[in-house]
Order: C-alpha cells, then sequence, then structure tokens
C-alpha cells in the first residue's frame, strides 16, 4: 500500500469516527492488556512444550510451545516462526494464529511447511529493562538454541507479535538484521510516539529513545515486514501516524477488527502465507 492509498483510508475511516488517538491523554494506554489464548480443542496438532528458568528473567520460568505442521512430526528440520505474545500473554501465542485449520490449508497450498513457537516472556515489551530483565534476549540467546536443539532449523527463523508481542518482533527484527530473520508480522502494534505517553513500556526517555522501534525501523531495510491493524483497533491511530512515512515501507493491511483474539485469528492466514514466502525466498 503506497502513501497516497494509505492517507485515503485515513480520510475514509475518519469520516465513520474510526479513529482513538494514541497522541490523545484520553486514548488507549499502551499496555492494553493481550491475554492468552487456549484452544478448544488442538484437532490433532503435534506439539511439544516446556519451561526453562531463564537467567534473562532473573531466574523466572519461561514456558515454551511449538506447534509442528501437519506431515512433519517433532525432530523434523523445518524453519521456525517464533511468536511474542502481548500484555498479559503468555507461549500459547501461536493458537492465536488458528494453526489446526492455517497449518493445514498451508499445506494444501503447497507453501514451504515450517513451525510455529511460542514462549512467555513477560510484560516488560521485549527489550533490556532497568530492573535487569532482557526478553529480547530470552529469544535471541535461550529460546533459539532451545528450538536448535528440537532439531529445527533457527538459521533464519521469522518473527511474528501482536500488541506488546508486535513492538518486540519489529525490535528483534531491527536488531538481528536481514542475515537472521527471514520476515516480520506486527499485529496491533502500538507505536508509541514518546516516553511521555508509553505508560510503563520503557523505564526512561533514554530507554525510548535506544529502543523506539519508530528510530529504529530502518534497520528493518531487506527484511519483508507486514503490518496488520483492525479498523476498530485502539492503536489505529499511531498506525496512521507512523507508517505512511515509515521507510522502508511495510506490506501494510486494514481490516475490520478490534484488538482481540477474533482479529488475530482472522488475519492469520494471509499473515501465515506471508511468512512462509519468505522462508521461501
Amino acid at each position: 500500500m503506497d502513501r497516497r492509498q494509505l492517507l485515503g483510508l485515513m480520510t475514509g475511516a475518519t469520516a465513520v469516527g474510526a479513529l482513538a488517538a494514541c497522541t490523545d491523554d484520553k486514548g488507549p494506554s499502551p499496555a492494553t492488556t493481550s491475554p492468552s489464548v487456549v484452544p478448544s480443542s488442538t484437532e490433532g496438532v503435534q506439539y511439544v512444550d516446556g519451561a526453562f528458568a531463564s537467567k534473562h528473567l532473573k531466574g523466572a520460568q519461561a514456558p515454551w510451545l511449538v506447534l509442528y505442521p501437519p506431515g512433519h512430526p517433532p525432530g523434523s528440520r523445518i524453519p521456525v516462526l517464533v511468536t511474542l505474545h502481548g500484555t498479559g500473554g503468555d507461549q500459547s501465542t501461536p493458537w492465536a494464529l488458528r494453526w489446526p485449520q492455517t497449518s493445514r490449508q498451508l499445506q494444501a497450498e503447497g507453501l514451504p511447511a515450517f513451525a510455529c513457537a511460542g514462549i512467555k516472556g513477560g510484560d516488560t515489551w521485549w527489550h533490556p529493562r532497568s530492573d535487569g530483565t532482557d526478553s529480547a534476549a530470552l529469544i535471541t540467546d535461550e529460546f533459539v538454541a532451545v528450538l536448535k536443539g528440537l532439531g529445527l532449523d533457527v538459521s533464519r527463523p521469522a518473527v511474528y507479535g501482536y500488541s506488546m508481542g508486535g513492538v518486540g518482533a519489529l525490535y528483534l527484527g531491527a536488531t538481528v538484521g536481514k542475515e537472521r530473520v527471514s520476515s516480520v508480522v506486527a499485529a496491533s502494534t502500538p507505536f508509541i510516539p514518546s516516553f511521555e505517553q508509553s505508560q510503563g513500556a520503557y523505564d526512561s526517555a533514554q530507554d525510548f529513545a535506544q529502543h523506539d522501534i519508530r528510530a529504529l525501523w530502518p534497520r528493518l531495510e531487506g527484511i519483508p515486514v507486514r503490518v496488520d491493524i483492525g479498523d476498530r483497533d485502539p492503536f489505529l491511530q499511531c498506525n496512521w501516524d507512523f507508517l505512511p512515512r515509515a521507510r522502508p515501507v511495510p506490506e501494510f493491511h486494514l481490516t475490520p477488527g478490534g484488538h482481540d483474539a477474533d482479529y488475530w485469528g482472522s488475519v492469520a492466514l494471509d499473515q501465515l502465507r506471508f511468512v512462509a514466502r519468505g522462508f521461501r525466498a
């Protein structure tokens, strides 16, 4: 979507009152809760799970989960999508992508097979914090080692995140670079405009300046990036304030929905197609 198309959508949505301004003191908190998604049925999906004491979470347990696509049992050497949860979430994020249905559809379309992994990283916004936690290093230093130990191909994983996890996915992509990440998908992401409006997402103005995903955005050059937002999402204005001028230009999708599991599930298939194409590249 180019700038002209995006601005056109902005005009239309404003007319129907779809906007909620992140820059307004009465707007949404960046810490909007995004609870875990527990499936009613695993529908025959093969998976492995576990937990480890993370040095990057000051010894706290970090539960994790890996879901496998049809025809690829645990132990298969296939690429992996690492998913990052929003505030209040946990390792169940892969289920939010409707994996039983979407993985079968990807297989039917002949797209590359990959595993889908999630981990509970706490509500520290997926970057180093002053309290000594570092949920970004939890991924790059510890969880990737777990995934490698399972036999998965971790040479260039993809990264997905929703809400707070969208911030984390973009931060990881920008900091580790195109040589180590195949693609990044961010859904319902708050592009926080300032430290004053971060409401706990950053420890200080210096922390915000160092880890602001808008400032780090140019470092995503060479990585396929997809951004999704619902037309009733409280962070819609944050996306529109930033994305028209973002360079490199992401693949942007505005579709009906709010800030909830129904929306994340509704766009999951298209997002996973994007991820699969990144593994094929």
